[in-house]
């Protein structure tokens, strides 16, 4: 098991929650747990564990020599093709103890509704989203993932640096989306595919690649990029300029730093990120763009490329030590261009760590 603390904390969530069991399915959660990096298919498989501190895996034959590595006190019920795997599920939880008759039980992302329903056909289960019960543990990085999340985020100052002299006229946003590919991985990571727009194409936040632009004179270029090393996340946008911007491009983009900077500059242990969204926001909005901000100003990052702590009007928690977060306001004007920055931010025993170095002065090709 990855982390016998970690099991441990959860099966105190369990009792704090009221929930007599979790099953964890393939995703990120499985992983943090038990350290099996596993992707959901056809065939339901993942850990089941209880208030009681007993677990099971649920698994398919096919997937029987991977379990090798799997901590010794958790059972393995071993379903086959012809069985299905209602039967063995059940019994697994016959056998840890749990009463039948009404348990409540948390399923994690991962596995199907239709999934979840058959599991527990026939008992009287009431079946409870899992989705942010592991929250409270994975949002606090320990010094060891704040280690990896530091090193990920190194690696996309550099891939920034490099992808600096890559841009020019000509190239497409296909070809720099293959470089920053390449890059992550020719250095050991797992890139996601960038968000890589230019032009009128950077007026969509997340533009959705239904065309292939080519790079002009007196362009914009707007790299987002993400991914995994070690496997914790890095995450970062850069805004270029090829050529001279124009006198509103320079503004706009002013603007968005000026948010963005001061959002950073009221990162600290307790701050509260409604508060940190409402001063990118007010900066933004105070320049007559308040419209054109139309998200949230983070997400917190991790194992997954965006979770608990979410930077938004909508989160009153106040942030606590470990938390790792983005900080990206933008400014997106339709059909002409858009702008946006985005560090990612740590809070330490230390204080607030801006993890990403690479530039925020605006850039002329």
């Amino acid at each position: 098991m990855a982390d016998q603390n970690r099991f441990e904390q959860l099966v105190e969530l369990l009792k704090l929650k009221g929930l007599d069991a979790v099953f964890l399915a393939p995703s990120s959660d499985l992983k943090y747990i038990t350290d099996l990096d596993m992707k959901p298919d056809s065939r339901l498989k993942g850990a089941v564990v209880t208030r009681e501190g007993k677990s099971f895996f649920l698994c398919p034959s096919l997937y029987r020599d991977e379990m090798e590595g799997l901590n010794r006190d958790m059972r393995i019920m071993e379903w086959k093709d012809g069985e299905g795997f209602k039967a063995a599920f059940q019994s697994g939880l016959r056998q840890t103890g749990i009463d039948l008759s009404s348990p409540r039980i948390a399923f994690t992302r991962g596995i199907e509704a239709g999934d979840m329903l058959d599991a527990v056909d026939g008992l009287g289960a009431t079946c409870v989203s899992g989705f942010e019960l592991l929250s409270p543990l994975r949002s606090v990085k320990s010094p060891k993932e704040q280690d990896c999340m530091r090193y990920a985020s190194l690696m996309n100052d550099k891939m920034m640096e490099a992808a600096r002299s890559y841009i020019r006229p000509g190239v497409s946003e296909t070809d720099i989306i293959a470089f920053v590919v390449n890059f992550h991985e020719s250095h050991g990571g797992k890139p996601r595919v960038p968000g890589v727009s230019t032009g009128l194409n950077t007026a969509k936040p997340h533009y959705p690649r239904d065309n292939n632009r080519l790079v002009e004179a007196n362009d914009i270029v707007r790299i987002d990029s993400g991914g995994w090393y070690e496997g914790y996340s890095h995450d970062m946008t850069r805004t270029f300029f090829v050529g001279r911007p124009t006198d509103e491009q320079r503004n706009v983009y002013e603007i968005v730093l000026k948010a963005q900077l001061a959002a950073e500059e009221r990162v600290r242990i307790g701050a509260i990120p409604r508060d940190l969204d409402r001063t990118a926001r007010d900066i933004i909005a105070k320049a007559g763009y308040a419209e054109a901000f139309n998200h949230r100003l983070g997400h917190g990052i991790g194992m997954d490329g965006h979770e608990a702590p979410y930077i938004s009007e909508a989160n009153d928690l106040p942030l606590v030590e470990g938390n790792c977060f983005s900080i990206e306001p933008g400014i997106y004007i339709k059909g002409r261009f858009g702008i946006r920055i985005e560090d990612l931010v740590m809070l330490t025993s230390g204080g607030r760590e801006i993890l990403n170095h690479f530039t925020k002065e605006l850039i002329t090709l």
